[in-house]
């Protein structure tokens, strides 16, 4: 059975016990194809491969509000009049 876009997913979770390795599940294939050009999948679930990666492999990012990026907008303006 194959599955829609909507259907596939790709999940990243850590242990509380473990803040070194990040454990991987994706269905996406090409989330499948970028982490094959990283690591080597541990397992395969149906459509879907598991991966571990090392924590300094993720970067997770913090959003910018609304108003810090309106904040840049305005200093690049301001900028770009002088």
């Amino acid at each position: 059975m194959t599955l829609t876009a909507a259907e596939r997913e790709t999940r990243l979770s850590m242990m509380g016990d473990d803040h070194g390795t990040w454990d991987v599940f994706t269905d996406d294939p090409m989330w499948i194809d970028r982490l094959d050009r990283i690591t080597a999948a541990i397992r395969t679930q149906g459509e879907g491969k598991w991966y571990k990666l090392r924590a300094d492999q993720v970067v997770v990012r913090i959003g910018i509000s609304e108003a810090k990026k309106a904040a840049g907008r305005k200093s690049a303006e301001n900028l770009h009049r002088r």
